[in-house]
């Protein structure tokens, strides 16, 4: 199909994006991580009105219950979907079409996303890199937002967890303090105290040298 085709009929389909279906969100989603992958043209112009919006509720959205199975209750957020869609769409954004985004306006979302489950605090690293490199004075701005979650995954506990579990732990120990090194390094984090205490803090920690020691040798 070409582009030029398809584009007066965006609008309606982003209004798919605002139904309650959580279905329909998630299908809505990929349209829209297809069209900034393929034909970002599609989209550009409407971004900041239409995109946007939804794109920062939905990387925020939180549907969690209980199921229960007798002896123990298990919890499901039927939103994970969405947040890890949501956040696919932004990173697609950003090689794709960076022009268009509104960097500060997502600080708060990215804050949030760090603090988010396993599979989201990933993205939101990753994206993170990204943005050391090519929007980095928003990053700086934010930084002291960011301390709680990266303090909480620096500091995950292992527990009882042995083997590829422990080793998971590790990983993503290490994912959060690559956030952190890469962070500290941008020009003008030394005003943001919040975010350089906890940087100084976790450097000088015994527990975390052996992880600091082979994210600095990567």
């Amino acid at each position: 199909i070409n582009p030029t085709e398809l584009a007066p009929f965006m609008p309606t389909f982003l209004e798919l994006l605002k139904e309650d279906d959580l279905a329909v969100k998630n299908v809505a989603l990929l349209m829209v991580y297809s069209a900034v992958h393929h034909a970002p043209q599609l989209v550009v112009g409407i971004m900041k009105e239409q995109v946007l919006p939804q794109l920062y509720e939905l990387a925020q959205l939180n549907m969690e219950r209980k199921i229960d199975l007798g002896p123990f209750k298990h919890t499901v957020d039927d939103a994970l979907p969405l947040r890890k869609a949501a956040l696919s769409v932004f990173s697609t954004c950003l090689d794709k079409c960076p022009s268009s985004l509104d960097i500060p306006a997502f600080m708060p979302v990215l804050a949030k996303a760090l603090a988010d489950v396993e599979d989201i605090q990933l993205q939101s690293h990753q994206i993170v890199h990204t943005l050391c490199a090519q929007h980095p004075i928003p990053l700086v701005q934010a930084a002291d937002s960011f301390v709680a979650a990266l303090e909480k995954t620096v500091n995950k506990k292992k527990g009882q967890k042995t083997g590829t579990e422990l080793e998971r732990v590790y990983e993503w120990i290490k994912s959060g303090l690559r956030v952190m090194l890469a962070i500290s390094k941008l020009d003008g984090i030394i005003g943001a105290r919040k975010f350089c205490d906890f940087a100084d803090r976790i450097k000088k920690s015994k527990p975390h040298a052996p992880f600091l020691a082979q994210v600095e040798n990567e």
